[in-house]
């Protein structure tokens, strides 16, 4: 299988050799590990935790259907997700919570999830169909 888009270059492409397509399923057991660690010794609530393991699942998630993206545009729209939610959240126009549910739901209107799911290896590089 190969690539339609070109390889990425520059920092991008650094970042996809640091950290491989095929790394991904070792992100989400060490990331979803460390939060039920926390919670085990109750430095989460139980409230906290589901928020927590909802924040490094989607953040896993967009990490590397952003180092993978074929398209400019997913590229800007996995961008501008996490600097958006910060700022609504600083200015309280949203809850974490709130937050939470709405990058879920553009994940799935936008197939973030999917894109992430789907990214193949092609040699030393990758793609998301």
């Amino acid at each position: 299988m190969t690539s339609n888009a070109p390889a990425a270059t520059g920092f991008r492409a650094r970042l996809q050799r640091l950290i491989p397509v095929s790394a991904r399923e070792a992100y989400y057991r060490f990331a979803s590990a460390a939060v039920m660690f926390l919670f085990a010794f109750g430095l989460l609530s139980t409230s906290a935790v589901t928020l927590w393991i909802q924040l490094v699942g989607a953040t896993v998630t967009l990490l590397f259907a952003a180092l993978y993206a074929t398209t400019p545009f997913r590229l800007a729209l996995y961008a501008i997700l996490a600097p958006v939610g910060a700022v609504l959240l600083y200015y309280g126009f949203t809850t974490d919570e709130t937050w939470a549910l709405i990058v879920a739901a553009v994940a799935q209107a936008f197939g973030i999830t999917t894109a992430a799911a789907k990214a193949t290896s092609v040699g030393r590089h990758a793609r998301v169909e």
